[in-house]
């Protein structure tokens, strides 16, 4: 018998409690006056030490408990030898082989394939084995039934060679879940082939078992009775490890360009032995800064940019026991320059119509420059005003050369927002969408519409599908335009008001799509602009142009 926690076994000196009280005689405490004893003589009785026991089977019983908690809490075992298979039973094996990052320090790799050929080696003709690799997923490289379609003699070549191929990543570690794949393999081999017995089950993981290991798939799973588990721990010999992360700026859409520094997270580890490191560039090695960190604690350096803005950049860091994560990588912020062209007569400064919050939105993110062009809706459309332009917007009356022209643009796969300011816009639509005339009128509305039925599953409102973010009742509409779209071929409603009447709809005019949107964001017609809904449709509806 062996036990898990034997220091424990110590509270059985807890005995010897009870035997002293039981030795012990109590005085009298307290005293009870009777007005019969008032006139006789106080005497106060004699008590003498005496060694003799009372109440002997209340004291072993006492003795017996404390020995019962002691034993209980020091987790006794019977320790057996595990069951060897039957002459001529071969053993199933699952190798579970960790390649996760942790993995890519100092020699841990090469140790832990001598790890796998060492079990490889002991594997018997008869055995059957299964060889899987992890990090943040599991995947097999060499299953049950490969396993046995191959040769016995070319089984351990085979295997060996696979496992030469394989190399850690920079994944995290779901140590749980591939115990629970390997278990579940275990299982599923055994039930595929109940015919052919077979000795023990066991999985064989070879890992370095890094702290940062995720185990929570075993808090739900049940461990099959009789399987075994055999750790082939991998230990790292250095103990000094740092690490380095860029840490950006308040406003993540800046470019951290336009700094004259960066700004280094440098993170030592809590047992480490060194505290002093060295950063500098990779082709830059006179610029180097020297690091201060405490183990377990993390410090902020400022490394100069060198001059000339290269391309990309690549940060060094040295004096630790492992460099696998030493190297920090900084790519240039990239801008991307889109236009938008807002057809209509609108003041870019007056507070009353579309186009003055139309440039707010656009001009609210640095990492996407996007220049709003208004052109009249009068004037006739230069082609080379429309093929440069990632998103068109019409709400204005619009001439029919510039129908024309902004037809071939929305069939040749872009998109085109139509917001009805107007009734009058009904024309525009009609030759938009090449139908016949449609008839448009103002909606009576007595004091404000709502959106109602949104399709959010449209990849114009998907971003909307979270019930986070998809309220939109909040948003008020005192105007809109009336239109029946039971004539406009395969126009689907993509909003609607709480009157039935459409709010938005797309028509697909060849390969583009053309929206439609029957109220505007003028503060006549809608509160929209002042949502929290009004930016991301915008920047929706320019993403779903391309």
């Amino acid at each position: 018998m062996s036990f898990l926690y034997p220091l424990f076994l110590a509270g059985i000196a807890a005995v010897a409690l009870p035997i002293l009280l039981h030795l012990i005689r109590r005085h009298t405490r307290e005293r009870v006056p009777f007005s019969s004893l008032m006139f006789l003589r106080t005497t106060i009785p004699r008590f003498r030490s005496r060694s003799s026991l009372e109440h002997v089977l209340l004291l072993i019983l006492r003795c017996l408990v404390l020995c019962l908690l002691a034993f209980a809490f020091a987790r006794p075992f019977l320790r057996r030898p595990a069951a060897a298979s039957p002459a001529g039973l071969g053993k199933r094996v699952v190798l579970l082989i960790d390649t996760s990052a942790s993995m890519r320090r100092a020699d841990l790799w090469t140790r832990a394939l001598d790890e796998a050929k060492s079990v490889l080696a002991d594997t018997g003709p008869a055995d059957r084995l299964c060889v899987m690799s992890f990090d943040q997923g599991t995947r097999t490289l060499i299953g049950f039934e490969q396993w046995a379609a191959m040769e016995p003699a070319q089984r351990a070549s085979v295997v060996t060679q696979d496992l030469t191929r394989l190399s850690p990543g920079w994944a995290r570690t779901n140590l749980g879940q591939a115990l629970v794949t390997a278990a579940e393999a275990l299982e599923d081999e055994e039930a595929n082939d109940r015919q052919q017995p077979v000795g023990a089950r066991r999985i064989v993981l070879v890992s370095d078992l890094q702290q940062g290991s995720n185990l929570d798939a075993l808090l739900a799973y049940e461990w099959p009775q009789g399987m075994e588990l055999a750790v082939k721990t991998i230990p790292c010999r250095g103990v000094t490890n740092a690490s380095l992360q860029w840490v950006t700026n308040r406003d993540p859409l800046g470019s951290s360009r336009n700094d004259k520094s960066l700004s280094i997270r440098i993170s030592n580890s809590p047992d480490a032995a060194h505290d002093r490191f060295q950063l500098h560039w990779a082709d830059d090695t006179s610029r180097t800064v020297d690091v201060y960190a405490p183990a377990g604690h993390s410090s902020i350096v400022h490394p100069p940019v060198p001059p000339g803005e290269p391309a990309a950049m690549k940060l060094v860091l040295t004096g630790d026991d492992h460099d696998f994560d030493n190297t920090l990588y900084l790519a240039p912020a990239l801008q991307q320059q889109v236009t938008v062209l807002y057809i209509g007569s609108d003041d870019p400064n007056d507070t009353r119509e579309m186009l003055f919050y139309l440039r707010q939105a656009f001009g609210a993110d640095r990492a996407l420059v996007s220049h709003v062009v208004s052109h009249p809706g009068s004037a006739p459309l230069s082609t080379a005003d429309v093929e440069t332009a990632h998103l068109v917007i019409v709400a204005d009356a619009i001439s029919e050369q510039s129908i024309a022209s902004l037809r071939r643009y929305v069939e040749s796969g872009k998109t085109l927002l139509l917001v009805m300011k107007s009734a009058e816009t009904a024309v525009a639509l009609s030759g938009l969408a090449g139908i016949g005339s449609l008839e448009s009128q103002e909606a009576g509305v007595e004091r404000y519409a709502m959106l109602d039925r949104i399709e959010y599953n449209h990849p114009l409102l998907r971003p909307f599908s979270d019930p986070r973010f998809g309220d939109f009742t909040r948003i008020h509409f005192w105007k809109y335009r009336r239109i029946d779209i039971s004539g406009i071929p395969a126009a689907r409603v993509l909003a609607s008001f709480d009157s039935d009447d459409p709010a938005w709809f797309e028509v697909p005019v060849g390969r583009g799509s053309l929206l439609v949107w029957t109220s505007g964001w003028r503060p006549a017609d809608s509160d929209l602009a002042l949502s929290s809904k009004f930016v991301p449709l915008l920047y929706c509806a320019l993403e779903y142009g391309g």
